[in-house]
């Protein structure tokens, strides 16, 4: 039965061994000189020559003939041994399967014997990320201290899984993914070897899904060598897609110009079309990204491939919205039974919006927007429990005579010529306007004091930093934007200064503190006993609103 691929092309030694130059240069040296650790710790992505390696050391420290570069010979009977996997000395164990302390006590009992045809006796311990904490236990005296006869190669993907002690009692080696064109030449010289031809875009392709795993790389080409029709031997795009269900280039290029001209219903189509034909939603998301990260790319560098021209005019903040919306669909894909979903609400954040007439206000909170309408009555609640003695908050109707007040002065102010003077000459106006939408606003700019007003920007001071705080909030802002765009035909940004001063310039008197406090609490001590200052204050402690008028009399 005829090998697959990657195995058939294994590395034998390590010059063999592609894209791990910075390894193998030191395990060389390391046999050379005969500076042979007892525990070595391989870390990387899969495909990218763990096991190889481990397997070529193994052949290294045990071969009869070394080369001088301390490579293997691979004509002794060791390394025969070793390469047809006959070679009793060399242990190769799965840590996903036998996890287990059973399993790490049976491996402790049986180092003690010697190796019976080679130097050492080597243990390849594959994922060693698998074992539970009480196999771990029991490993760690054995790599602190093993026999001088014995070497272990432990190999894992996920290295934040092993316990500090592991880690500290072995030589770590960390294997990088392969660059694209490091799997290209692997995919041309095995395809040479094999005699099959590869188109160039085909190439792209499996180069593309390989993901930098050499081993994927040649797995992914036996696929679609062997799914070829007997006889043939060139291997072409439309095969590659076909054979390995990657989506169509041109179906991304339409979904993403779709979405760029802000044209729901032909995006939505598309991804109905998908759903349809029963494509890969999640391996659509992922190839999608590709793309994108061409794009970006091209554009930072100035130069789009002839494949991307389309993209020419597209915008790199545009580009960089749009990558941060399929990064987030592809998070979300693979958690879903609903795929097309996660794709179809992306549409909606790149639909254009709808123009607002000229006459119209937009308003951004839905909830400022729902009370726009003055003359709008708003029913009273009456208290249902007489005992608690409290009202809810009323917004009250702004008077007719203000709102048509207003109207007739918009016109008279030209937006682009407000003064300071307009501005303060308006302002109990425009204060009025803000207190149906926000009492509490209402009552801290009553008290403000405007101090300038350049090229759209308001400034005023208020005497407390309360104050300040709770007119930045975002909702005030909004409210503030919108009443002053009705009042002064004008947009504005505000800038909001706290002045210490202002606040020696504030009535004491009761009638003053009751009028600008914002909700208002009245509750009549009983006619029998009056309670004193003391337990009154402890009773009921003073909101942070009251003590913000008090501060500073």
């Amino acid at each position: 039965m005829p090998s697959v691929l990657y195995r058939k092309y294994r590395a034998q030694n390590f010059d063999q061994l592609i894209g791990q130059d910075h390894i193998t240069k030191l395990l060389k040296n390391a046999i050379k000189t005969d500076q042979i650790a007892q525990a070595y710790l391989f870390v990387g992505s899969r495909g990218t020559g763990k096991t190889s390696t481990a397997r070529i050391l193994a052949k290294a420290v045990n071969c009869l003939n070394p080369t001088k570069d301390g490579n293997p010979c691979n004509e002794c009977s060791v390394c025969k041994a070793i390469t047809n996997g006959s070679m009793m000395d060399l242990i190769e164990i799965d840590a996903a399967s036998n996890r287990g302390i059973d399993q790490i006590r049976e491996l402790k009992e049986k180092i003690e014997f010697s190796p019976s045809e080679g130097k050492y006796k080597v243990y390849i311990i594959d994922e060693v990320h698998m074992l539970t904490t009480e196999a771990f236990n029991a490993l760690l005296k054995t790599l602190e201290e093993p026999p001088a006869h014995v070497i272990f190669m432990l190999a894992t993907t996920d290295v934040h899984k092993l316990p500090p002690t592991i880690l500290s009692r072995c030589q770590r080696y960390d294997f990088r993914l392969g660059t694209d064109t490091e799997i290209a030449e692997v995919i041309s010289s095995v395809s040479k070897e094999e005699g099959i031809g590869v188109d160039e875009k085909a190439l792209d392709l499996l180069v593309q899904n390989a993901k930098g795993s050499y081993r994927d790389a040649l797995s992914l080409l036996d696929v679609v060598y062997s799914g070829q029709e007997k006889g043939k031997k060139q291997i072409t795009e439309e095969e590659v897609r076909n054979i390995l269900g990657l989506p169509d280039f041109d179906k991304v290029t339409t979904l993403l110009s779709s979405l760029e001209e802000g044209n729901g219903k032909k995006a939505l189509e598309i991804v109905e079309g998908l759903e349809e034909k029963g494509v890969n939603l999640q391996q659509f998301t992922s190839y999608t990204l590709s793309i994108l990260r061409e794009i970006l790319v091209g554009k930072i560098k100035g130069k789009l491939g002839k494949d991307y021209e389309m993209f020419s005019n597209w915008d790199i903040r545009m580009i960089h919205r749009v990558i941060n919306l399929f990064l987030e669909a592809e998070n979300r894909i693979k958690y879903t039974s609903n795929q097309a979903l996660v794709l179809e609400m992306i549409i909606p954040e790149m639909m254009k919006d709808e123009p607002v007439p000229d006459n119209e206000v937009k308003i951004v909170n839905t909830d400022v927007k729902n009370k726009i309408a003055p003359q709008e009555e708003v029913k009273k609640v009456e208290p249902k429990n007489e005992e608690k003695q409290k009202e809810e908050v009323k917004e009250e109707p702004i008077p007719s005579e203000v709102a048509e007040d207003s109207e007739e002065e918009e016109d008279d102010v030209d937006g682009e010529e407000l003064s300071v003077d307009d501005i303060k000459k308006r302002w109990e106006s425009f204060v009025l306007e803000v207190k149906p939408f926000n009492n509490h606003l209402y009552a801290f700019l009553e008290n403000a004091k405007v101090v300038g007003f350049n090229e759209g920007v308001l400034t005023f001071e208020v005497p407390f930093s309360f104050h300040k705080d709770r007119i930045e909030i975002p909702k005030s802002r909004e409210v503030i934007a919108c009443v002053f765009q009705k009042v002064y035909g004008s947009t504005c940004k505000i800038v909001c200064n706290v002045n210490d001063q202002m606040k020696s310039e504030k009535k004491s008197d009761a009638e003053f503190v009751l009028r600008n406090v914002p909700v208002a609490t009245k509750k009549e001590a009983p006619k029998e006993e009056k309670p004193d200052k003391a337990s009154f204050y402890k009773a009921k402690k003073p909101s942070a609103e009251i003590e913000a008028i008090f501060e500073g009399m």
